[in-house]
């Protein structure tokens, strides 16, 4: 009987120990994707909740199909070697088996450690520059100082992405260098960190990322940062990304003109893939030229009032396409689209149409009939570049779609306005 009761004591024991164990960790700030490559990624933080700092953490990430059967189990650790309590760190869990990735339903996440010693703060992040290219690809420039007693060894910063819903889209990671070497950093001395997050179907998602240093010795506070748009860039926790020509024109970014233009950018367009994809073709476009013109344009009180005449029809133009986005909010993607084409149009036909239209008036009927059929074409390959473009999430495809169906939204308004000034 004895036996028995110390048996059972004992499996109490291991029954509590294993529930404790589950409660130490939780998680939050989770999203998933499905890259390129066709690899699924759940993305998200998980927090140490318990009274003491943890270490040796291990995520483990279980994927079901729509029956509830499993199809795989993945563990991988979270990008910081100790948590200290009440505190988070992000995780990148990937599910790696691309044929069967589609049967994917859901998933369960789980998380163990073993108690360590809580790791103080003794790195200090002394600035950030980001910068998010026009391929998708965001880079992150850290400058950190060991403010510890002891030298850092083996540091690194990781940065974590977030939406607008404050869900984490992707993760980047860099360790200290010098010289082209990797590089422990001495009491107070500053060290470079150079990341690079290529996730690009994740990237355009960002409104703010957030930095933590890490070494084997310390840890740095966690510092966040506003992300920059599309082609442009950011610095520190007050840059932002600018509407150069807007900006000269109005003088300032926080002109509530230039503001209108960033949230139509930032709130809608950057927020989806067909919108995201056409501001890459755009800004490859718009800041081939734009530094120049905007740099000319402070020295020229004639062209700031010329630009500043002209932009009051776009933000009209903007506030009606917003409209439309608004009426389309069952689908961001198709919304956007909608928008897209309602901004198109109008610009068409108040910017183009004028001077275009009396042009093409004077060529022959049978001119513009030809010009017709290479639009309805245009028409028809952009829309099908969006469709294949957003059902197979390829960057490419939708950069293509996008600016044929802007150029094709443009020159019909611009074609039908010369018929009807001919006719």
């Amino acid at each position: 009987m004895r036996l028995v009761v110390a048996a059972a004591g004992i499996l109490a024991l291991l029954l509590f120990a294993q529930q404790a164990a589950a409660q130490t960790f939780s998680f939050q700030s989770e999203s998933s994707y499905v890259d390129e490559t066709k690899i699924m990624h759940v993305l998200g933080e998980v927090r140490n909740d318990s009274g003491s700092a943890m270490g040796e953490v291990i995520v483990t990430a279980s994927f079901y199909d729509k029956d509830g059967a499993l199809l795989a189990e993945y563990r991988n650790a979270p990008r910081l070697r100790v948590i200290n309590p009440g505190e988070s760190a992000p995780f990148d869990m990937r599910y790696i088996d691309p044929p069967t990735v589609g049967r994917v339903a859901n998933y369960t996440l789980a998380a163990e450690g073993q108690p360590a010693d809580e790791k103080p703060v003794g790195i200090k992040i002394l600035s950030s520059q980001s910068r998010l290219d026009v391929l998708g690809v965001y880079f992150i420039n850290v400058d950190a100082r060991n403010d510890g007693p002891q030298a850092a060894t083996n540091p690194a910063v990781v940065a974590t992405l977030y939406d607008k819903n404050g869900n984490v889209v992707a993760i980047g990671e860099a360790v200290a260098e010098s010289g082209g070497r990797v590089t422990d950093m001495s009491p107070g001395q500053d060290a470079g960190f150079s990341i690079v997050v290529a996730d690009r179907l994740q990237t355009y998602k960002a409104v703010r990322y957030s930095l933590v240093a890490d070494s084997d010795q310390y840890l740095s506070d966690v510092m966040t940062y506003k992300a920059a748009g599309l082609g442009s860039s950011a610095q520190t926790s007050n840059g932002t990304s600018g509407c150069l020509i807007a900006t000269a024109a109005f003088g300032s970014e926080l002109a509530p003109q230039v503001q209108q233009l960033r949230d139509f950018r930032d709130g809608l367009a950057l927020n989806t893939m067909a919108g995201s994809s056409f501001m890459q073709v755009f800004n490859a476009w718009y800041y081939s030229f734009s530094p120049a013109v905007a740099d000319y344009e402070r020295g020229a009180p004639w062209l700031k009032s010329t630009v500043q005449v002209a932009i009051y029809p776009l933000l009209g133009i903007l506030d009606l396409s917003t409209g439309v986005y608004g009426l389309l909010g069952f689908s961001d993607e198709v919304a956007i689209v909608g928008a897209g084409l309602t901004a198109s149009s109008l610009i068409g036909l108040v910017y183009f149409a004028p001077v275009s239209a009396a042009l093409i008036a004077t060529r022959k009927g049978r001119q513009v009939g030809h010009t017709k059929y290479i639009l309805i074409a245009a028409w028809a390959a952009s829309l099908a570049a969006i469709a294949v473009g957003e059902m197979a999430t390829n960057t490419e495809t939708l950069m293509f779609g996008t600016a044929l169906l802007v150029l094709s939204a443009i020159s019909t308004v611009v074609l039908a306005v010369a018929r009807a000034v001919r006719f």
